[in-house]
């Protein structure tokens, strides 16, 4: 987000990155390329901060694909085990179905014939005859359990097979992401590059004026988690800015807010995306010291935001800019790209 520069005069340049850029550069064409150095060095940090959120989540998303590949992974091995105690359950049951085939001719009408004419008395006749209902019986039973082992069995290849394809289909999944989060990267690289070369490009006031603490005021929010965050916060002015870094030594924009959360005992997500939809939302007319700001490229698209702040009062945000700015208080306002803030605490 543009701030007022900070000339070799001694103006005040109070340029905010990783916030939005301006207007103009908004509205211009992919292919302008602005001839003030200042300018191009706000235009090429805020598109490396949206590139870098973009990372961000390419990070997250491979995470979660690794994680649902293990996960699909494991439950395939739990399916192919239980195929395989079914199968063999299946196998031990249809032999013994297999011996009742064998000697179905003797287990029907010949067979209870035969007991009329080798029984001695009437009595040995009933015997005989009860022996062989109970052989019935016996494999009546032994046709349920089999029924109910080739159920088993079928469902456990259903399953075997459903786990085999879930597996399949996440590791595809994981081996795409990694492809993302590699060009993420590459992007990336590049484009903090082209930021290191137009910071290079200013003058040595100018860039002066950037790496130097301009308010080392004294703000104070109710007492509370809120207050405590922000004064985390105010406490690391004139620390450097570094991509991705989360403290203590150095920030990029959402490190030092969630770092700031964590040291009054308030755990946040990492990215400025994840921290605007994970938490509650208030209006920019009722903020409160504490309240995180957040920034996009003025479309008010929640998938654009590249930066987030910490409200100070009084219109004052504590913020991690970009390369070769420090943690600072600046005014909040900038290019009018705030579009939205949210309540941690309070």
């Amino acid at each position: 987000m543009s701030r007022p520069r900070t000339t070799a005069s001694g103006a005040l340049l109070a340029v905010t990155l990783f916030v939005a850029v301006p207007q103009a550069t908004v509205s211009a064409q992919p292919g302008d390329d602005p001839t003030d150095p200042m300018e191009r060095y706000e235009r090429l940090g805020a598109r490396a901060a949206r590139t870098e959120e973009d990372f961000s989540e390419a990070e997250r998303d491979l995470a979660a694909r690794r994680t649902a590949r293990e996960r699909a992974t494991a439950a395939h091995l739990t399916a192919q085990q239980a195929l395989s105690r079914a199968q063999q359950a299946q196998r031990r049951f249809q032999g013994e179905i297999d011996e009742f085939a064998s000697a179905s001719l003797r287990n029907g009408r010949v067979v209870r014939w035969s007991a009329v004419f080798t029984s001695g008395s009437a009595s040995d006749f009933l015997d005989r005859m009860s022996a062989l209902d109970l052989v019935a019986a016996g494999q009546a039973d032994t046709l349920d359990r089999l029924s109910t082992v080739t159920t088993d069995a079928d469902r456990a290849l259903a399953a075997a097979s459903t786990a085999r394809r879930d597996a399949h289909r996440a590791t595809t999944a994981a081996e795409r992401a990694v492809a993302t989060l590699r060009e993420r990267r590459a992007d990336l690289d590049d484009q903090i590059a082209e930021v290191r070369a137009a910071l290079g490009a200013l003058s040595d006031d100018d860039r002066t004026a950037l790496g130097t603490v301009r308010d080392d005021g004294v703000y104070l929010g109710p007492p509370g988690a809120a207050n405590d965050a922000m004064q985390a916060a105010l406490a690391k002015r004139g620390t450097p800015y570094q991509w991705g870094a989360t403290g203590p030594d150095e920030f990029d924009c959402s490190g030092l807010t969630s770092w700031a959360y964590a040291r009054a005992g308030i755990t946040i997500p990492r990215t400025s995306r994840q921290q605007f939809t994970a938490v509650r939302a208030v209006s920019l007319d009722a903020l409160q010291p504490g309240d995180l700001l957040f920034y996009d490229d003025g479309t008010g698209d929640p998938a654009t935001i590249h930066h987030v702040a910490l409200y100070v009062g009084d219109g004052r945000m504590v913020d991690a800019p970009t390369e070769g700015q420090v943690v600072d208080v600046r005014d909040i306002e900038g290019d009018g790209h705030l579009m939205g803030a949210r309540r941690i605490a309070g």
